[in-house]
């Protein structure tokens, strides 16, 4: 078996058993990786669809497992990978909304206000698709270069190209605020 860097050997050992069928292991992956995965749809869907979305990747990742190669990709790649073509197939059955309808902002937070977040989604939603996606995986999935470029299928060099390419255009996008 591959190791990967980024990938602790208590996440293999539940992958394994989770691959062997141990529901209590697929159910730790699942509360490990969830709000991860929510985020990341939260960020092309509204909140309902999210939880659909986050529902059908693990559901498709359960059915999934027992093709799951642990040398081709870590899980966490395997995973987002999953989550972001159910997250593209809702998008396209679905209508665009607004993605900040239902975002609750902390009163007490001096640094980020409603029209902010506004600027932000309406900025990143414009990026290109793999500059978008990069931003998407990295900044609300929190997931690390490594597992980006697992999920894209690309180098690591690829993806902090692709980051830093996204950075630069959402900053001069943001400049004149």
């Amino acid at each position: 078996m591959v190791r990967h860097a980024h990938e602790d050997d208590g996440e293999r050992a539940l992958v394994d058993r989770a691959r062997a069928g141990d529901v209590d292991a697929f159910g730790q992956l699942f509360r490990s990786h969830h709000p991860r995965v929510y985020r990341l749809a939260r960020a092309r869907l509204p909140h309902e669809l999210a939880e659909d979305a986050a529902a059908e990747t693990f559901t498709r990742a359960w059915k999934g497992l027992p093709r799951y190669k642990p040398t081709a990709a870590p899980f966490v790649g395997w995973l987002y990978g999953i989550a972001r073509h159910v997250v593209i197939d809702m998008a396209r059955a679905s209508a665009r909304t607004d993605l900040t309808a239902d975002v609750v902002l902390d009163p007490h937070d001096p640094w980020l206000g409603r029209d902010d977040l506004l600027a932000l989604a309406d900025a990143v939603r414009i990026l290109p698709d793999e500059q978008r996606i990069v931003i998407e995986l990295k900044f609300l999935a929190g997931l690390t270069n490594d597992e980006v470029a697992a999920v894209l299928h690309k180098q690591p060099g690829a993806v902090n190209a692709q980051q830093w390419r996204a950075l630069r255009a959402l900053e001069r996008a943001l400049e004149p605020r």
